[in-house]
């Protein structure tokens, strides 16, 4: 039998044998943005709320299904005919009922939706942690379509003032996506309202784990692991004052952000000594040390206004500035926020691990 088929047999045998995926969430091609709360944003949809347990956004506008893959062959015997692509599925948005932009996805991928992982996010929540869910800020968001989501939540209970009025409280962070873009992530963290900088920690200061959808993911498993525990709070806290009494001077940072974030070992830059084996990106460094003498005029010359030198260029992903030379300069990416912003938090964590940085702890 061969296994070019013409149109209307393609279109009888996916009436016929196509099984639908499991879902009882039916589509949505009418949800009004308006009605429920949502905002429209670049790449996306936002919903803020204070219940862990709502998944509306997710659900409505969030929901994606696989659907059968074929190729119109292009020439020879059978030419114009459509194959059908076996073992990989493409995935629709139940929303618009358009096709994701992404790769297609393999029979043994696991496809585990954003509702359905953050309603088990929610309910672990509730009943397993002893973080106080009374006075919180729910700040869901799903991107490209149904492609990515990410959950922010803020106790607003959980806060310190880490001095001078300056208030930190605690952050969880969650990421998701449905084609293996983004891995599932679980993240601790904190929120400092001073100049809106999502703060990371990395290591074992708090919980950082994330894993891909395959046949063995289990997501019940992986939220157990979560430190989402006030203990993993107090942590964070004592770890944020010790910086700020761990003094650190602009050539101590500078050093470091030449060793480590500013490091180029191939492409545009220049070496500050001579001798030096690896090159260094000047724009990032100007950029950086600036934010690092601006922080250390209200906090002090420390590791708390490294770390959060750190933490802004995560977070303003197309900040402006005013370089040594008086220009005007935007240091910026051509990728999506949330994409960009996830991958410099990401570099942030290991930043926070690494010897050079561990190093700047000693020394101070």
């Amino acid at each position: 039998m061969s296994d070019q088929i013409d149109l209307e047999e393609m279109i009888e045998e996916v009436e016929n044998n196509v099984q639908p995926f499991n879902t009882n969430i039916p589509p949505k091609w009418s949800v009004s943005f308006d009605d429920n709360g949502y905002k429209q944003m670049p790449n996306g949809v936002e919903f803020i709320h204070d219940d862990v347990r709502n998944i509306r956004l997710f659900e409505d506008v969030g929901t994606v299904e696989p659907t059968p893959l074929f190729v119109d062959k292009p020439f020879g015997v059978g030419m114009g005919t459509m194959q059908k692509l076996d073992n990989y599925r493409a995935l629709i948005s139940t929303h618009t009922g358009d096709v994701l932009n992404c790769r297609p996805i393999s029979d043994t991928y696991k496809l585990i939706n954003h509702s359905e992982l953050f309603e088990k996010q929610g309910n672990h929540l509730q009943d397993n942690s002893d973080l106080p869910l009374d006075n919180v800020e729910v700040i869901d968001r799903v991107f490209e379509n149904g492609r990515r989501a990410s959950r922010t939540i803020h106790f607003n209970d959980l806060k310190m003032d880490v001095g001078q009025n300056d208030l930190v409280k605690c952050r969880l962070d969650v990421f998701n996506s449905v084609d293996m873009s983004w891995a599932f992530q679980v993240f601790s963290g904190a929120y400092r309202s001073l100049c809106q900088n999502t703060q990371v920690f990395g290591g074992e200061k708090s919980y950082q784990q994330k894993h891909l959808h395959t046949q063995n993911l289990n997501v019940d498993a992986l939220l157990n692991n979560a430190q989402t525990s006030l203990s993993a709070w107090n942590k964070n806290q004592e770890q944020m004052l010790a910086w700020k009494k761990s003094p650190i001077s602009d050539q101590e940072f500078a050093t470091f952000l030449s060793n480590t974030l500013c490091q180029v070992e191939r492409g545009v830059g220049s070496r500050l000594v001579a001798d030096s084996k690896y090159k260094v990106n000047n724009k990032l460094l100007n950029f950086m040390t600036q934010i690092f003498q601006k922080e250390s005029q209200d906090c002090g010359g420390n590791l708390w206004s490294a770390y959060n030198s750190l933490t802004y260029w995560s977070t303003h992903t197309d900040a402006k500035y005013t370089d040594i030379d008086g220009k005007d300069q935007t240091l910026g990416e051509t990728k999506s926020k949330h994409t960009v912003q996830l991958h410099r938090q990401n570099k942030v964590r290991n930043l926070l691990n690494s010897e050079h940085w561990q190093e700047l702890e000693l020394v101070a």
